[in-house]
């Protein structure tokens, strides 16, 4: 059975969407960004203070590679950089189906204006950076879904229901 893999970028509600897909078919919800944390007993934030990017890169490609292992079905969230590194391509084409909640710039802007999960984003030209960061990752999530998903105006139900009804279209 192939993984259901869900991306996007910071805010685009792939958590939330990962979190209803696993409950309507009853599978286990894997975070690579907890996986990640937990393997180092550190909070994401703490992993790159400490170590920096390219670190915490390497350490999402190696929970990637364990999770190659798993028995069974699971809903896999991906951070919002995983796509990034090319390497990472070919496991999540290995472990299963990737889908790209895709939002437009502006419609994660007004998300994350309210998200305070982010440091970085109570920063100075914290759009500028998000706006940045959109432009370098959304090529990747595209090279690297299997489908896009167009979020715009959809409730977290709609675009879960759409990747369910995807994986089941798909094992027929």
């Amino acid at each position: 059975m192939d993984h259901l893999i869900i991306e996007g970028f910071i805010g685009s509600g792939k958590g939330a969407v990962a979190k209803f897909v696993a409950k309507e078919l009853g599978l286990p919800r894997l975070d690579v960004d907890q996986l990640v944390a937990g393997k180092l007993k550190m909070t994401s934030g703490e992993i790159y203070d400490r170590f920096g990017e390219v670190y915490y890169r390497t350490m999402e490609t190696v929970v990637l590679d364990e999770l190659k292992t798993l028995p069974g079905r699971s809903v896999i969230v991906l951070g919002s950089g995983v796509a990034m590194m090319p390497q990472n391509a070919a496991y999540l084409k290995e472990l299963g189906r990737v889908y790209y909640i895709k939002l437009k710039q502006n419609e994660l802007l007004d998300r994350m204006r309210d998200d305070k999960r982010h440091a970085w984003i109570q920063g100075e030209r914290w759009e500028d950076q998000v706006v940045r960061l959109y432009k370098e990752r959304e090529p990747a999530y595209r090279k690297t879904a299997d489908v896009v998903i167009d979020a715009e105006g959809k409730s977290v139900e709609d675009i879960a229901h759409e990747i369910i009804d995807d994986a089941f279209r798909t094992e027929e």
